[in-house]
C-alpha cells in the first residue's frame, strides 16, 4: 500500500524529511473508558472477537443486533487496569447503549471520554523514531511521553502503518506542537481517507451499517473469532460463512473516466447491480478509486458503469 499522500508546506525542519511521518487529527471519535470488575469478559460475552489476554493486546470487533446485522465496529484497547473502546462517529451513539445495557450486569462502569478526550494519527516510517524507536503491534498500547505530555499510543497497521496516540484533549494538542517541532507533517483527513480507500478497509458509516452483515463487507478474518462462544447475532454470522453466500459484496472499483460519487448506482446491462459507498478524495496514479458492494449476480466479465463511466473491479474486500 502506498503511504498518505501530503501538501508540502512551508513551516517544516529543513534538517527533516516531513514525508516520513504525518499528523492526522482524527476527529470525532467515539472513546468510551469500562473499568470495574471484569472488563474483558463483559466485551467478550457481546463482541463477534476475543479480547487477547495479557497486559496490553487488543482487538478489533462488531456488535450486532439479534439478527446479525451490525450496530458498531470498535477496537478495544488497554490503558492500565481500564479498558478502552473506541469507535467511529457514527458508531458512538449505539455502541453507548449496547454496551450500557450489560454494564450493569458485569458490574462494569461506562464512562463517555469522547468530549474530553481525543484521537491524533501518528503514521509513516519515521512515525517510531519522534517517540522513541516504539515498536507496537496492531491494537497494542503503551504509555509514551511527548512534549511533556503523558498519551496512550496504539500500534496501527492499516491503511497505514504507525501509532494513534489518545489522551485528554488538551495534552493531545500539546503533544501535537511537539511532534510538529521534531518535524512530522500535519496534513488532513483526506490523505488518510485515500489510503483507506486504496488499501480496501469498509468505515462504518460508509461501507458499514445497520443494514448490513459482517461477512458482506470483508472483515470476517479481522473481525470475527468463530470458535468463541455466543454473543448476539453469532448464529447468523455462522450460517452466513459455512452455509451460504452473502447476497452483496464489497468490492474495490477504479475509473478513469471522471470522478465518483457515494451512493452512485453501478449498472450492467441497463440493470442496477451494486451502489458506491467511498470515493478517495485525491486521484491514485490518475484513476478515481471507490469502494462499492455488488450482487452476487454481477458478470464480472461484461462492462459495468457508474454515472456513465466504465468502472474497472480491482479486487474483494478482504
Amino acid at each position: 500500500m502506498k503511504e498518505l499522500r501530503e501538501v508540502p508546506r512551508n513551516t517544516r525542519r529543513p534538517n527533516r524529511d516531513p514525508a516520513t511521518a504525518v499528523l492526522i487529527e482524527r476527529t470525532g471519535r467515539g472513546l468510551l473508558r469500562l473499568i470495574g470488575k471484569d472488563p474483558v469478559g463483559m466485551l467478550n460475552a457481546v463482541l463477534t472477537n476475543s479480547v487477547p489476554p495479557g497486559a496490553n493486546p487488543g482487538t478489533y470487533a462488531l456488535l450486532l443486533n439479534p439478527k446479525g446485522r451490525v450496530q458498531a465496529d470498535l477496537r478495544v484497547l488497554r490503558s492500565g487496569e481500564d479498558v478502552l473502546a473506541d469507535t467511529e462517529p457514527e458508531g458512538a451513539g449505539a455502541a453507548r447503549e449496547i454496551l450500557g445495557r450489560y454494564a450493569p450486569f458485569s458490574r462494569v462502569r461506562l464512562e463517555d471520554l469522547s468530549d474530553v478526550w481525543s484521537v491524533l494519527g501518528l503514521y509513516g516510517p519515521g512515525a517510531g523514531d519522534l517517540i522513541g524507536g516504539l515498536a507496537l503491534s496492531e491494537h497494542q498500547t503503551a504509555e509514551v511521553e511527548i512534549g511533556g505530555e503523558t498519551l496512550l499510543a496504539a500500534g496501527v497497521a492499516t491503511p497505514t502503518p504507525g501509532y494513534d496516540l489518545i489522551g485528554p484533549a488538551q495534552a493531545v494538542a500539546r503533544a501535537r506542537e511537539g511532534l510538529i517541532e521534531l518535524g512530522a507533517t500535519p496534513t488532513g483527513p483526506d490523505a488518510y481517507e485515500t489510503a483507506r480507500v486504496e488499501a480496501g478497509i469498509p468505515r462504518f458509516g460508509a461501507d458499514l451499517t445497520p443494514e448490513n452483515f459482517p461477512g458482506e463487507a470483508g472483515i470476517l478474518d479481522r473481525a470475527v473469532d468463530f470458535k468463541k462462544g455466543c454473543y448476539p447475532g453469532q448464529e447468523t454470522v455462522a450460517r452466513m460463512h459455512y452455509r451460504g453466500h452473502p447476497n452483496r459484496t464489497l468490492y474495490r472499483i477504479s475509473s478513469s473516466g471522471g470522478p465518483l460519487a457515494p451512493n452512485t448506482p453501478i449498472l450492467q446491462g441497463g440493470k442496477n447491480v451494486g451502489k458506491i459507498t467511498s470515493v478517495a478524495p485525491s486521484p491514485v496514479d490518475g484513476a478515481s478509486l471507490a469502494l462499492c458492494y455488488l450482487s452476487r449476480n454481477t458478470d464480472f466479465d461484461a462492462p459495468l458503469t457508474a454515472a456513465g463511466s466504465e468502472v474497472h473491479v480491482l479486487g474483494e474486500v478482504s
